[in-house]
């Protein structure tokens, strides 16, 4: 994301006005309640996502003229953190954050290894089932498997055809001396169905003395044809013997030829009945072997071959190899060897592959085992040191499933579960919490632009530093959000001192900078806020204002008493200027120690104070100073001045030369009297302040109420001519005692 500038109309109590966001940076929006930063928040949220601002119509108007509108923000990867966030995502019923896996563990470099995993596996899963000659192999093994039938002791079967052939008959390819005749008939592919007619023929017709089909009368040579081929053959074992020859012709290129011409040779020979059963059941043996491995190799498509099992595919792929041993007789043919050696090349090859799937899982395996490691350190950590009692822990479930939880420290050191977390925590602690969470869930979205609503506001001093140092870790953008693209949107003050003017975490300045958020009826006003120039110290700029000419001289004495306060232990007893100045705010007519006015400063504690303050002011005097500090005079120099700082200052000092109108404060807004007692007291200061001069630091309700009290007050009664004892006045009393 580039350096971006988004416009805000017709938005809740915004008008209008303009949001600089510089990009990779942390971009500190500070402003008081009620300027309308949460409303920045929402609706940047809402325009990110192409929905309708409808919700932040204007108060109180409803008209198209003024509907909200929100230009320049960038359509998409925005994370945003507020109330919505931890309602919606942190604290779900069986884990702390939703999507665990994705927030807290997958990242470029978890998909990298994902990624050469599932490669490999592709390649496993395609790499056999290409080869059609291996497919056909294998089906046709398959028929000739299914013609010689064998029992559970892996004997032939004696049945049907099997019987027949086993007791010498069924050799039509083969067939007797005495039947040499009938050779045009055995040489047919229908030779099955021609023995079987004949047959019939003979056992139904042939008592008649002659041929049922021909009528010719029976001969002796007929006669012992006839027998011959009855003792021969059967329709059922002719059946089994063209059915294997069948398959050992389909298979020849696969087959030795002189060992399936000796096979042929035994059908039919008497005398080598127990040698063809121990052939047939030989080929069988082999058969069965192979078609088991090619059975096995075609169905392979490593469909599901996963992470689980990849330690039973090695032991798989090494018993799906060809043994070349165990098809020694018949399956020898040069063609069996070497389509049988490029299986056997292939599932090395695959095993290759495996090895190096095996090393990537490793890889993956130790990546997730270290990346929790290193979260499960990290957040607990941040715990730590922000002073949480918690310990955090991630358990991996599967592929792509993790759950977060979080486990309370007990007295003895040791953890116990948290059940329902969310229902359980703190507020503070939920809060907190949440925000860590939030910060991985944003890097690992990748988010263009994070938005932090008031995320520390509520929590104390340490735990605030500990968790936005935490956020912004130094030279670590991988895992916070160092130098990413941030708009903090808040009310506290610390974020921008520690981070602007101290430079805490030791972030370089580059990667951060700070505005001042004002709204003034309506209208945004952004300030930047520049280190040492519109930030200094609380000290300093007491000061500055005191030296200040241009300022107010009851802001400047306020300003410089405040100023010694700083600088002494018990001022009261250590700083004649502070009584001094404390006499003047108080209106008395004398300096004194004491705030019923009775003990006076002698002459040369005045003159020592005197020489102090006038270090400051120069032209200072006692007498003008008080006559300028009358109710009358400040409130006409209050209804006269700009800065609204020095409204308070002034308001204070009236409020303190007339009792009865503090109590009137009091009694109508003692929160604002409250406030103003405040611009006096160094106990609510921060180390460092923004330059009043330049900065209206003053709440807009609170000056509100400053105006309508002051008004309040000047229509109260008229000023008696006892009140104008100006400047002039005094100077010719002088005048004149001088003479």
């Amino acid at each position: 994301m580039s350096d971006t500038t988004i416009r805000i109309k017709n938005c809740n109590n915004i008008t209008s006005g303009e949001l600089s966001i510089c990009a990779n940076k942390l971009n500190i929006l500070f402003g008081r309640n009620g300027t309308g930063k949460s409303t920045i928040a929402r609706a940047i949220s809402l325009a990110s996502q192409g929905k309708q601002l409808t919700e932040l119509a204007p108060y109180g108007v409803n008209n198209e003229d003024t509907s909200p509108q929100v230009d320049g923000v960038p359509i998409g990867n925005i994370s945003i953190f507020d109330d919505d966030y931890v309602r919606q995502y942190v604290y779900q019923p069986d884990t702390l954050i939703k999507d665990t896996f994705e927030v807290l563990i997958r990242s470029k470099e978890y998909d990298i290894a994902k990624r050469n995993i599932d490669d490999a596996l592709s390649k496993i899963k395609t790499t056999i089932t290409g080869r059609q000659e291996i497919i056909n192999l294998q089906s046709q093994i398959g028929v000739l498997i299914d013609t010689i039938k064998i029992t559970s002791g892996n004997k032939i079967a004696k049945r049907g055809g099997a019987k027949g052939l086993l007791e010498g008959r069924g050799a039509y390819f083969n067939p007797p001396e005495e039947l040499s005749e009938l050779k045009p008939f055995f040489e047919e592919n229908t030779v099955s169905k021609w023995a079987a007619w004949r047959l019939q023929g003979y056992e139904q017709f042939g008592n008649k003395g002659r041929c049922p089909y021909c009528s010719t009368g029976d001969s002796e040579k007929t006669v012992s044809m006839n027998k011959v081929f009855t003792d021969s053959f059967d329709k059922a074992s002719v059946e089994t013997a063209a059915a294997i020859l069948k398959a050992l012709e389909a298979l020849k290129p696969y087959l030795s030829d002189e060992k399936i011409a000796e096979l042929v040779s035994l059908f039919g020979v008497k005398e080598d009945l127990e040698v063809l059963e121990t052939q047939l059941t030989k080929i069988r043996a082999e058969a069965y072997y192979l078609h088991e491995k090619l059975t096995v190799i075609v169905s392979f498509n490593g469909s599901s071959v996963d992470r689980d099992n990849i330690a039973d595919l090695e032991s798989k792929l090494k018993e799906m190899k060809v043994d070349f041993r165990a098809i020694d007789s018949y399956f020898v043919s040069e063609l069996t060897k070497t389509e049988m050696n490029a299986v056997n090349a292939e599932i090395d090859s695959l095993l290759d592959k495996v090895g190096v799937l095996k090393g990537e899982i490793g890889k993956y395996n130790k990546y997730i085992q270290n990346k929790i490691k290193d979260r499960k350190q990290d957040i607990n950590e941040f715990l730590n040191i922000a002073g949480f009692k918690y310990t955090f822990d991630v358990v991996v479930n599967g592929e792509n499933d993790a759950k977060a939880i979080l486990k309370f420290i007990m007295p003895d050191g040791n953890p116990g579960d948290v059940q329902s977390p969310g229902k359980h925590l703190s507020w503070g602690e939920k809060h907190a919490f949440a925000l860590i969470l939030f910060m991985f869930d944003a890097i690992s979205r990748n988010a263009e632009l994070v938005i932090l609503d008031d995320p520390i506001s509520s929590f104390d001093s340490n735990k605030k530093y500990a968790i936005i140092n935490r956020l912004f870790k130094t030279r670590d953008k991988a895992n916070s959000l160092y130098q990413r693209t941030v708009l903090m949107l808040t009310h506290d003050f610390e974020p921008v001192i520690d981070y602007i003017q101290v430079g805490s975490g030791r972030q370089d300045p580059s990667a951060v900078c700070a505005m001042y958020l004002e709204n003034i009826n309506g209208q945004l006003h952004c300030t930047s806020i520049r280190k040492n120039y519109d930030l200094m110290s609380s000290v300093v700029l007491l000061k500055e204002l005191a030296l200040d000419e241009n300022i107010d001289i009851a802001a400047r004495i306020g300003c410089l008493r405040k100023f010694i306060e700083h600088q002494n232990r018990n001022p009261r007893e250590e700083s004649e200027a502070y009584n001094i100045l404390s006499s003047l705010i108080h209106g008395r007519s004398k300096p004194t120690y004491d705030t019923e006015g009775n003990d006076n400063l002698s002459d040369d504690e005045i003159a020592n104070g005197i020489e102090v303050i006038k270090s400051y002011i120069p032209d200072f005097d006692y007498d003008y100073v008080l006559s300028q500090c009358t109710p009358q005079c400040l409130m006409e120099r209050y209804s006269n001045e700009q800065s609204a700082y020095i409204k308070m200052l002034i308001l204070r000092a009236y409020t303190e030369q007339d009792g009865e109108a503090r109590e009137r404060l009091r009694q109508t807004n003692d929160v604002l009297r409250k406030y103003v007692d405040e611009t006096y007291h160094i106990e609510n200061d921060y180390l460092y302040s923004l330059d009043v001069r330049c900065f209206n630091i003053v709440p807009e309700h609170y000056i509100s109420d400053a105006e309508q009290f002051v008004a309040n007050e000047i229509a109260r009664f008229d000023f008696e001519e006892s009140d104008y004892y100006t400047y002039e006045m005094v100077a010719v009393d002088k005048a004149v005692s001088n003479l």
